[in-house]
């Protein structure tokens, strides 16, 4: 992705498209997320398009990647989840 927000990281001009742009479902209307699982915890954070106004390249990313850090003072969604028992077979 290029360093500036507003270049294209295909074509390389300055033309993306200004304005509240966003994915969602066509058939429910809901974000489309990044959705990270992990020891129980799951987190999700909205994925966001940017698009190119000459080559209509699309680039997508999330606003807040540190949203998806597991910390200690998160739960799981199950409170009953147990970790997998590591298997010869995930070596």
């Amino acid at each position: 992705m290029a360093d500036n927000r507003d270049t294209c990281s295909k074509c390389g001009q300055e033309s993306i498209l200004k304005g509240d742009i966003g994915l969602r479902n066509s058939k429910t209307m809901d974000l489309v997320v990044v959705v990270r699982q992990d020891h129980g915890v799951e987190k999700n954070v909205p994925l966001q398009p940017r698009v190119c106004g000459r080559c209509g390249f699309v680039d997508l990313y999330v606003k807040d990647p540190v949203h998806l850090k597991i910390c200690a003072e998160d739960k799981p969604i199950n409170p009953d989840f147990k970790q997998r028992p590591i298997l010869e077979a995930d070596f």
